[in-house]
């Protein structure tokens, strides 16, 4: 079966030219990511905070 139902993710670890790279405060860590899909053309960039309290 073929389809252009296609899905691309990407999280930063390091600053480069499309994404941040991961950066740590003092309760927290925040990471930005970027996620495409073909069919639609739809690009969505994510910046997550990830609390340390809640691990």
């Amino acid at each position: 079966m073929r389809s252009d139902n296609c899905y691309f993710a990407a999280t930063g670890i390091t600053d480069g030219d499309l994404l941040k790279g991961v950066r740590y405060q003092k309760s927290k860590i925040i990471t930005q990511s970027v996620v495409m899909r073909a069919l639609s053309g739809t690009v969505r960039r994510i910046d997550g905070e990830h609390h340390f309290d809640k691990w």
